[in-house]
């Protein structure tokens, strides 16, 4: 969710900042390898689409999303010369921590789950037990390596759909933010003109 916000907050930025040539700063976006980006989503799906469960039933659907963090890791080495994507790789690499550290799945905490879930208690949330649709594991904190980088954050009211994120989240979607804002403004053509004698 975040990651989507994150793209829209930086279309509509983009086209404040550079109205009608908005469109040529997207297309003047130079993404080496870009199609990754597409592989990595694509080996997420399955995780991300299944049911809550216990997580030994999930070993073909992890190894996927793990693979994804590796395709992600060479998207950002390739293009490692450009500053949003350096910001999106070390969210990567936060993410990539802390799920590593964590069974291979990203924590969150009953206390956040009761936040995002409005009228659950946190009895109901059992610990070591995927939680559906997500890439995440349900862990206590105290349970939790690297807790400070698992999804502790939340985006707060007015915001009508609770979700909780990541600070690796965060960063990843600061990088696409700063990535949809193009090469910058081009330069202004210098003058033809032929100067009198």
């Amino acid at each position: 969710m975040i990651l989507a916000l994150a793209v829209v907050l930086g279309l509509v930025i983009c086209l404040v900042r550079y109205r009608r040539q908005a469109g040529d700063q997207i297309a003047a976006i130079s993404l080496h390898w870009a199609p990754l980006a597409l592989l990595a989503t694509i080996l997420q799906v399955p995780l991300l689409r299944a049911p809550a469960g216990p997580i030994q039933e999930l070993r073909i659907e992890q190894t996927l999303f793990l693979l994804s963090y590796v395709v992600l890791l060479a998207l950002v080495w390739r293009n490692r010369r450009q500053v949003s994507i350096l910001i999106l790789g070390l969210g990567v690499l936060c993410n990539l921590a802390v799920i590593a550290a964590n069974r291979g799945f990203m924590p969150i905490s009953p206390e956040t789950l009761v936040k995002i879930n409005p009228g659950s208690t946190l009895e109901q949330w059992s610990s070591g037990i995927h939680y559906g649709f997500s890439k995440d594991i349900i862990l206590p904190q105290v349970q939790t390596r690297l807790w400070i980088l698992s999804d502790v954050l939340v985006l707060p009211p007015p915001f009508p759909w609770p979700t909780a994120f990541s600070l690796g989240d965060l960063l990843i979607a600061a990088g696409v933010l700063v990535l949809l804002q193009g090469p910058g403004k081009p330069s202004k053509p210098a003058s033809t003109g032929v100067a009198s004698s």
